[in-house]
C-alpha cells in the first residue's frame, strides 16, 4: 500500500510540475505579444508553486523580461533585480537554461544607464547624473563605487539634501578598511564592493573576474563625517552634529579637528558648563593651542569663576608671552569685583576697624591687576590701558609711575 501511496504521490508532483512548465510557457507567449498586465498577474499566481523547482530560474526570467517590456526604462531596476534573481538561482548549474539571455537583458540595461550619465555629465548636468547613478545603485545595493559616484554628482550639483542622504548611507555601508574590487565582464569596468563576500559572489556568478583588494584612505571616512559636520551645523541640528562628533573621535581619537568641532558646536548650544569640559578635552590633545585657553578663561570669566579664568589666561600666556591680550583679561578679571568692594567700603564708613580692612582688601586687589596691565602696556600701547594704569598707580600711591605716563 505504502509503494503505490509513494507512487501516486510522485505522479501528482510530476503532473504538477508538468503543469507549471506550459503555465510558464503561456505566460511568455502573453509578454511576447505585449500583455505584460496579464502577464503578471498569471506569473503572480504560479509563483509559490514554481519556487523551489527546476523552473523557478524560468520564473524569474519571466518576471525580468516581463518587467523589461518594449525597452521600459522605468521598470529597468525591477527587471534587473529578476533577472540577477535567474544568475543566483542558476548558479553552479550545468546547464544554466536562462543565465545567458539575462546576462544580454541585464547588458542593455547596463548600457542605458551608463549612457545616460555619460550624457549628463557631458553637458555639466550633475544633478541628473546623481539620480540615475542613484537608481543605478538600488539594483546593485552592494556596490561601493555607485554609491560614492552618486554623492560625488550630488555634489558638483550642490544638492544638501541628498549629499546629506548619501553621505549617512556611506558612512554606514564604508566601513571596511578595503575596497573588493573586480572587473565587470561586460562593462569591462572595475567594479568595487562593499563586502568579500558580495564581490566573491559576482565572481561565482560569472559576472566579474580577476578579483583585487584595495586599501582605503583613512581620509575617505573623515571627509563623511566633515561632510556631514558641516551640513548639520548650517542646519543648527547641534544634537545631531554633536552625536556625529562623538563618534568621530571614538572612531578616530588622534584627529583633534574633531575635538575642536566638538567645542564650537557646544559653545552654540548655550552650555557654558559643557563648553568648558568640552575645551578642557580639547587642551588635552592640544595644550600649546593659545586661542583655546583664552576661550577657556573667557567662559570661566561669564560664569564668574574667576580664579580658573586668571589660571586659563596664565597658560595662554605661557604659550605666548607677548600676546597683549592675555593680560588685559587678566587684569579685567581680578578688577571685575571691583565696584562690589568699593561699595562694600561705602557701606562700612562709620566702621574705622572693617573699613579699613575692606580698603586693603581694594588696595591688593589693584595690585595684583597692575602688572598685567603695565605688560599690557608695554606689548601694545593704547589710551583706554594708560588711563587704567594712571588710576591704580594713584590709588596705589605711586605717583611717580602716575606722573611718568601723564
Amino acid at each position: 500500500m505504502k509503494r503505490v501511496l509513494s507512487f501516486a504521490l510522485l505522479f501528482l508532483i510530476t503532473i504538477s510540475v508538468f503543469s507549471q512548465k506550459k503555465e510558464l510557457k503561456k505566460i511568455e507567449k502573453l509578454i511576447n505579444s505585449g500583455k505584460y498586465g496579464p502577464a503578471n498577474n498569471q506569473l503572480k499566481e504560479v509563483d509559490s508553486q514554481a519556487k523551489g523547482t527546476e523552473y523557478e530560474s524560468y520564473l524569474y526570467f519571466l518576471y525580468g523580461k516581463n518587467a523589461f517590456g518594449k525597452n521600459n526604462k522605468k521598470n529597468f531596476p525591477t527587471a534587473a533585480k529578476f533577472f540577477n534573481k535567474v544568475l543566483d538561482t542558476e548558479l553552479g548549474l550545468e546547464k544554466a537554461k536562462y543565465s545567458g539571455k539575462s546576462i544580454s537583458y541585464i547588458k542593455i540595461i547596463n548600457d542605458f544607464y551608463f549612457s545616460t550619465i555619460a550624457d549628463a555629465l557631458s553637458k555639466n548636468n550633475f544633478e541628473s547624473a546623481g539620480k540615475t547613478y542613484e537608481t543605478y545603485s538600488k539594483i546593485y545595493p552592494e556596490r561601493r563605487d555607485l554609491v560614492t559616484l552618486t554623492l560625488y554628482s550630488y555634489q558638483n550639483a550642490k544638492n544638501k539634501n541628498k549629499v546629506e542622504k548619501i553621505t549617512e548611507k556611506l558612512l554606514k555601508l564604508d566601513k571596511e578598511p578595503l575596497s573588493y574590487n573586480a572587473s565587470n565582464k561586460y562593462t569591462k569596468r572595475e567594479d568595487e564592493f562593499f563586502k568579500k563576500s558580495e564581490r566573491d559572489n559576482a565572481i561565482k556568478k560569472g559576472t566579474h573576474e580577476n578579483p583585487k583588494d584595495v586599501k582605503i584612505k583613512t581620509k575617505t571616512r573623515i571627509d563623511y563625517y566633515n561632510i556631514l559636520v558641516r551640513i548639520y551645523d548650517k542646519k543648527e541640528e547641534n544634537q545631531k552634529a554633536l552625536k556625529l562628533l562623538e563618534d568621530a573621535k571614538k572612531e578616530f581619537p588622534e584627529n583633534t579637528k574633531f575635538v575642536e568641532d566638538y567645542a564650537t558646536v557646544v559653545l552654540k548650544t548655550g552650555d557654558k558648563e559643557a563648553y568648558i569640559k568640552a575645551l578642557e578635552d580639547l587642551l588635552k590633545v592640544k595644550p600649546d593651542n593659545r586661542d583655546t585657553w583664552i576661550n577657556l578663561g573667557i567662559v570661566n570669566q561669564d560664569l564668574k569663576k574667576n580664579e580658573a579664568a586668571i589660571s586659563a589666561y596664565d597658560k595662554a600666556i605661557e604659550v605666548d608671552p607677548n600676546y597683549s591680550g592675555a593680560y588685559i583679561n587678566k587684569g579685567l578679571v581680578i578688577m571685575s569685583e571691583e565696584q562690589s568692594i568699593i561699595n562694600e567700603l561705602n557701606q562700612n564708613l562709620r566702621n574705622k576697624e572693617k573699613h579699613a580692612e575692606i580698603s586693603k582688601k581694594l588696595e591688593a586687589m589693584y595690585l595684583r591687576a597692575i602688572p598685567a596691565f603695565e605688560k599690557a602696556y608695554e606689548l601694545k600701547p593704547s589710551e583706554g590701558i594708560k588711563g587704567a594704569l594712571i588710576n591704580l598707580y594713584n590709588a596705589t600711591e605711586q605717583k611717580e609711575k602716575a606722573t611718568a605716563l601723564e
